[in-house]
């Protein structure tokens, strides 16, 4: 974004067409990063870095500028806001004030009261306390907390149902999978639902919603191997879905990578490996597992299953 935008000179043909505001953290958990906190709560930001328009009327992101110039002269060009009166700034800093005040002064009560606050930064902070105190309030209202299209909320009930959540919250986890609608940060998010799942996943719907993960060899991304550890426990917990998760399973062997790449075959190696135990959970037996994970390998471990 610094090389391909940021530092373009075209960029100032728009300088006087927004307001620029740049958000900085150090992560100090000082007064002044935990205002920036509750910045990039409020937008959900937790990737970075992360570059878009927001309606100054109602706080709403209308556009993702993208990192180039062109993308960013196209999102601008189309971007419309709403009417002024929307959100005041007044509210605005009583929301905040509420926010900044649940980070230091706050109780089981009122932060399970806090769960019905209108602004999300309120909310997000009283789940912050209940995450530990009291799980079962978030797990009570976690359906309408996972439809609320923001990442840090969305992450942490995950986090709480991969340990505390129930079979009815199953179908929201799914459909979050499959269309992590509204997040910034859609990797992390599946990583976080496909957890849960392994916890309380237990229909073909699950299954086959992280079946295509489990299968995407993709060793440096943590949602493959959180898909592979995930179907197992389904697999162990629902015989119904045992086959097919066997079936997925040998089939999520990974592809080796050239041999030249030391680094690269050692992530492919721990992934086979993965793949490997979960198998050996699922089925209940031990299968000496190659000290050399090649083509040959690969095949000779689909066929030992």
């Amino acid at each position: 974004m610094e090389r391909g935008l940021l530092s373009d000179k075209k960029l100032a043909e728009f300088y006087d067409d927004v307001v620029w505001l740049y958000l900085y953290q150090d992560f100090s958990d000082s007064p002044a990063d935990r205002v920036a906190q509750r910045v990039a709560i409020r937008f959900g930001i937790s990737a970075w870095p992360q570059h878009f328009l927001v309606d100054p009327y109602t706080l709403e992101v209308i556009a993702d500028t993208g990192r180039n110039l062109a993308s960013f002269a196209n999102a601008a060009g189309r971007a419309k806001v709403g009417k002024p009166g929307a959100l005041t700034p007044k509210a605005l800093r009583e929301a905040d004030a509420r926010a900044a005040k649940l980070e230091d002064d706050l109780t089981d009560e009122r932060a399970t009261a806090a769960l019905r606050d209108k602004d999300i930064v309120v909310r997000y902070r009283a789940l912050q306390h209940l995450k530990e105190s009291r799980p079962e309030a978030i797990v009570a209202a976690a359906g309408s907390l996972l439809n609320q299209p923001n990442d840090q909320v969305r992450f942490l009930v995950c986090e709480i149902l991969s340990t505390h959540g129930k079979p009815e919250h199953e179908e929201i986890l799914v459909s979050l999978v499959r269309d992590p609608a509204g997040s910034k940060n859609p990797n992390v998010l599946r990583i976080r639902a496909v957890a849960a799942l392994g916890h309380l996943g237990k229909t073909e719907k699950a299954v086959e919603a992280i079946r295509p993960y489990a299968l995407a060899g993709d060793w440096f991304n943590g949602l493959t191997s959180t898909a592979i550890n995930a179907l197992a426990a389904i697999g162990i917990r629902s015989g119904d879905h045992r086959a097919a998760v066997h079936e997925i399973l040998i089939a999520s062997y990974p592809a080796p990578p050239a041999p030249d790449d030391p680094r690269t075959s050692r992530a492919c190696r721990a992934l086979a490996m993965r793949v490997h135990r979960a198998l050996e959970r699922l089925n209940g037996k031990s299968v000496p597992f190659p000290e050399t994970y090649d083509n040959a390998a690969r095949t000779s471990l689909r066929d030992a299953w």
